[in-house]
């Protein structure tokens, strides 16, 4: 009994392994597009918490927190924070801060994500 194996080509098998890479290499992107948008957003919650608290301390007001935010986020991000924008008011008895910008793309500045955090805490004094 003889066996035939049919060869299937350099081109088919080419092909194949051209679209195996490149469905490798978007996942990998959104891996790390997913990475990156959460650091962000890590960094952005931090920044938001700690404005918050400046801001609710005896005697500060919400241009402490908003200062204090800004700096947290300078001091953990500046190389890739963009259209930061930091926000406090004052509701009731609670200090809310609200950090917002845009998260660092893989690809460049045109493929991150624009979020926005926000962060409470009760009034001191």
């Amino acid at each position: 009994m003889k066996h035939t194996c049919r060869d299937r080509g350099a081109v088919d098998v080419s092909v194949q392994m051209l679209f195996g890479a490149m469905a490798v290499l978007l996942s990998m992107l959104l891996v790390f597009e997913s990475v990156a948008f959460w650091h962000a957003r890590n960094v952005f919650d931090e920044a938001a918490s700690e404005g918050a608290r400046v801001a609710a301390g005896y005697d500060r007001a919400c241009p402490d927190g908003v200062a204090a935010a800004r700096q947290f986020v300078v001091a953990h991000g500046s190389k890739w924070a963009s259209n930061l924008n930091v926000t406090c008011r004052v509701e009731g008895s609670e200090v809310v801060v609200t950090v917002a910008g845009r998260t660092p793309g893989v690809l460049g500045a045109a493929v991150g994500l624009d979020t926005s955090v926000s962060a409470r805490t009760p009034k001191e004094g």
